[in-house]
């Protein structure tokens, strides 16, 4: 199958993925994905922007209804702790 879109639309779906984080933005994606492209996250990855993994899981969470949460708060540097001095 040979999908066709306009220049215009592929801007404005990418433009809407950049927008959105998290959930959302996989919730979206596996929208797209499954409306235009077959449910192949290969395919959507080569007219936008976006992961293949990261579409692949949506469709995952859109299939069983179950959202993954991510651990941004264990990214980075950590905090010190603080000495007391008595």
């Amino acid at each position: 199958m040979r999908i066709y879109l306009a220049p215009a639309v592929i801007v404005s779906f990418n433009s809407a993925l950049s927008k959105l984080t998290g959930h959302k933005k996989r919730q979206f994606a596996a929208e797209l994905c499954e409306g235009y492209f077959d449910n192949s996250p290969r395919k959507m990855e080569r007219y936008f922007d976006v992961s293949r993994e990261m579409v692949a899981l949506g469709i995952n969470e859109r299939r069983t209804g179950i959202c993954c949460k991510g651990a941004h708060e264990l990214r980075g540097a950590k905090k010190k702790k603080q000495l007391i001095k008595t």
